[in-house]
């Protein structure tokens, strides 16, 4: 009986034999494949409950879903670790492998030898001991990281898939300097959260090709660190509406009280965000009486599409969705299921995603979700800055089409 991990395996296959030379052993797992693709892993800090836990312990052993083990598709060859934290965990786990360490980005994606030796490159930028600007926005050096691994792709002659965790920069110009240079570079690459990867309960359809009166995102956390997460969350189902993606035409932030009070007076649907905070599986008590650290991105795209992330710390530390199609009355909302320390197995289905990327050398989902997310967030921190004024965002007609995502990568609740 074919299962879907065959179905998965044998869709790799098919598609990732001319991706890569074969001059390794075969890979048991998927047949036919005869390069296991060879990765450098290149950190800012690799703790306990870290991004780099999240993302390469998993790369390296393998990732676990409610229901089975799936090994790594992939051989971590080097890894760079910028600072080593005083709860690290990523030194021990390089020694466990046999997984070299070496002192520079350049050094790691060479192997230690003089031109690109790796297959792909895994960017995780976050945690550590950066600064905070005056407008709250942690100054983790993705940009910097990422000017490095150009500079080998440059000396080499090629290019390799690049993963870049979260968003892209801080500084939105240098987002836009980025993804000039992966255009013209033609960099296969991924960046962003974990949210849109994630499983959902109840397991709702997402509404590709639909029209949509209004999303509503939720989620928690700091404005910048989290909201990024939050507008990941909505922009999964946003984007999916009729017609597919056309970019953003101004971005406001509300706070505190005024978000409930712009929500009685139907600034946004009141009844798609009461689905969608509802849909909430441990919520405290009413979102109204919160109003400390509590924000609201109000985003107009350029189709005329809207969509509200709301932010309600103190209610809740959840993530959900809600949307309605136009010209019906039905709401469909859910909530997602992030898996605790230490497994952290929601972050699995993004690996898994990663994987096939650099099985194929293809991105698995359009690299344009994060950087027009990357442009949200900024804009919506700009705006906070300024007093929660509202912003015409007249660089962000980022177009694209969402990838609908495999019936086999569904981890369906059992």
């Amino acid at each position: 009986m074919t299962t879907r991990r065959d179905f998965l395996k044998a869709g790799i296959a098919a598609s990732s034999l001319a991706a890569l030379p074969a001059d390794a052993i075969a890979d048991p797992q998927i047949p036919g494949l005869t390069r296991r693709p060879r990765l450098a892993v290149l950190l800012t800090t690799y703790f306990a409950g870290s991004h780099g836990e999240c993302y390469c312990t998993k790369l390296v052993e393998g990732k676990q879903f409610d229901d089975h083990y799936e090994a790594p598709l992939c051989d971590v060859v080097a890894i760079h670790l910028m600072e080593v934290d005083k709860n690290d965990v990523g030194v021990a786990l390089a020694k466990r492998h046999n997984i070299p360490m070496y002192s520079t980005i350049a050094q790691a994606l060479c192997c230690g030898g003089d031109t690109l030796a790796v297959d792909g490159v895994v960017l995780i930028g976050e945690h550590g001991t950066y600064p905070l600007n005056a407008k709250g926005q942690q100054l983790y050096p993705r940009r910097e990281m990422f000017d490095q691994i150009t500079s080998v792709f440059r000396q080499s002659g090629r290019v390799v898939p690049v993963f870049n965790d979260k968003h892209m920069s801080w500084n939105w110009n240098w987002a836009k300097y980025m993804w000039k240079t992966i255009q013209q570079m033609k960099i296969p690459w991924m960046a962003g959260s974990s949210l849109p990867y994630a499983k959902f309960e109840p397991l709702v359809p997402l509404p590709h090709g639909e029209k949509l009166d209004h999303v509503v995102a939720v989620g928690y956390g700091g404005l910048e660190s989290y909201g990024f997460h939050c507008l990941e969350t909505g922009q999964r189902i946003a984007e999916c509406r009729a017609g597919g993606e056309t970019g953003v035409k101004s971005v406001q932030v509300l706070s505190g009280a005024e978000v409930w009070a712009a929500q009685e007076a139907g600034r946004w649907p009141k009844d798609i965000a009461e689905a969608a905070l509802r849909s909430c599986k441990k919520p405290t008590g009413k979102w109204s009486d919160y109003t400390r650290d509590v924000f609201a991105f109000d985003i107009s795209y350029l189709d005329g599409q809207r969509m509200t992330v709301l932010m309600p710390n103190g209610y809740c530390q959840e993530f959900a969705f809600g949307y309605r199609k136009s010209g019906t009355n039905e709401i469909v909302a859910a909530s997602y299921f992030l898996d605790p320390l230490p497994r952290l197995k929601h972050f699995s289905a993004t690996v898994r995603a990663l994987e096939q990327m650099y099985v194929t050398g293809k991105p698995s989902f359009p690299g344009e979700r994060t950087y027009l997310t990357t442009g949200i967030l900024a804009y919506g921190v700009d705006s906070h800055f300024n007093g929660g004024k509202l912003i015409q965002t007249r660089d962000m007609a980022i177009k694209y089409q969402p990838t609908p995502t495999p019936p086999e990568w569904v981890e369906v609740m059992k």
